[in-house]
């Protein structure tokens, strides 16, 4: 237990010792830890940006349902559209969706129609899209109710003038915009049935595939548009494939049959969010490796940096050192000290980054609305490194001192 206390006070003099040797050079060992400040500061920035940028895309394409696969109408150019029609194909159609929901393994198919009307009541900056939708469309997409009810079976048999509004629309119209409210577009009154749960988007200019906006739309039963817009294609499916494992298998289906309907017409794209999250993991195994290569660098540099400090500070303490031999200290004490002292300056600059990089992170963050996340396991990498530079780049100036002749190091001037 003596011996224990012992080293314990042997280490704690040894650390107050360095402390007092770095304070009397501290503007020298201030600019020394620059360089491991700044390789924090960037690892911390790096990371926590990556992070934020992550979870938001990941939750976008969450969003979008891992089970579902979704057939979206393609952007064709004119010449394009011509050759479609020549080939017999009306776009996405009712019936593409009857003929996928025929098919074994399928759980539900949700259809949804983008209507061109005008709207009333609402700003000209602010205009809705307008939507109409089949009745399983809000469940598949996570269109939550906030309040009053969603579309049942009767409005879309019934083709009622009814509709949900998203939760910014509902917003700016006020007492309208609750259950019982009316909207006017075009030429006709819908009653508001419900008012859809707000979503946040985030940066959805940068999401991988476009994400509709829910918050400023508003939906209409399939079939009531007639009496506001002509008819027209469809601009989305939704197949529910019931489990993420059977979409693979199910992409090959869907394809097969809306070829097969579209007579091998060009005039879709198919969106599959758990592809999209493989990719998006992937790509953040390559930046993760990036990150990993400017970690080393930043090690790297930052390091260089204190080795030279520390073969400078053995080269002006020769003469302390020989005292420190001829009163008894042992090569390990003199290795030990000067490896102290640069452990402590890495340390203390992996620190003083931590703090600056944090305060940049959620900065910048607020400046510009990136999302940023500063996750235990950041803060552990960006002390770690710094640590790990103090014992790598500090080792050989602790030998070089060790190994100093304790005659010739007295006699130094």
């Amino acid at each position: 237990m003596a011996v224990s206390f012992d080293r314990h006070r042997h280490w704690r003099g040894m650390l107050g010792f360095a402390l007092q040797s770095l304070w009397r050079h501290r503007l020298r060992s201030g600019l020394s830890m620059l360089g491991i400040l700044f390789g924090v500061v960037s690892v911390l920035a790096l990371v926590s940006m990556g992070e934020g940028a992550k979870r938001e895309t990941l939750a976008q394409i969450e969003r979008l349902g891992t089970r579902n696969i979704l057939a979206r109408a393609a952007n064709l150019a004119p010449e394009q559209a011509n050759a479609a029609r020549l080939r017999g194909s009306r776009g996405l159609t009712p019936e593409d969706a009857a003929r996928l929901r025929a098919l074994p393994g399928i759980e539900a198919v949700a259809e949804l129609r983008e209507i061109k009307a005008a709207t009333f009541g609402l700003g000209r900056e602010s205009a809705p899209a307008l939507y109409a939708v089949s009745l399983e469309y809000p469940d598949l997409q996570q269109l939550g109710i906030e309040s009053g009810r969603g579309f049942q079976s009767l409005d879309l048999a019934e083709r009622r003038l009814v509709c949900l509004l998203g939760a910014r629309v509902a917003a700016e119209l006020g007492e309208e915009g609750r259950p019982g409210g009316h909207v006017r577009i075009g030429h006709d009154i819908c009653r508001v049935v419900g008012v859809l749960r707000g979503r946040d988007l985030g940066r959805a200019g940068n999401a991988p595939v476009a994400m509709r906006d829910f918050d400023r739309a508003i939906l209409l039963p399939l079939g009531a548009e007639a009496a506001i817009a002509p008819a027209g294609p469809l601009d989305e499916l939704v197949v529910d494939m019931g489990s993420a494992e059977r979409v693979p298998d199910g992409v090959a289906l869907v394809t097969r049959v809306l070829d097969i309907g579209h007579r091998g017409a060009a005039d879709y794209t198919l969106v599959v969010p758990s592809e999209l999250i493989r990719q998006a993991a992937q790509a953040r195994r390559t930046f993760d490796m990036l990150l990993a290569g400017v970690a080393l660098l930043s090690l790297l540099v930052g390091g260089v940096g204190i080795m030279n400090i520390m073969l400078v500070s053995v080269t002006e303490r020769t003469r302390e050192i020989g005292l420190r031999r001829a009163l008894g200290a042992t090569r390990a004490d003199i290795a030990r000290q000067f490896l102290a002292e640069a452990v402590l300056l890495t340390t203390s600059g992996g620190a003083i980054g931590v703090l600056v990089g944090i305060l940049l992170v959620f900065g910048v963050a607020a400046w510009a609305a990136w999302p940023a996340v500063v996750t235990p396991w950041a803060v552990a990498l960006a002390l770690g490194l710094s640590l790990l530079a103090g014992l790598l780049f500090g080792a050989y100036p602790a030998l070089r001192a060790s190994r100093l002749d304790p005659i010739l190091a007295l006699r130094h001037e």
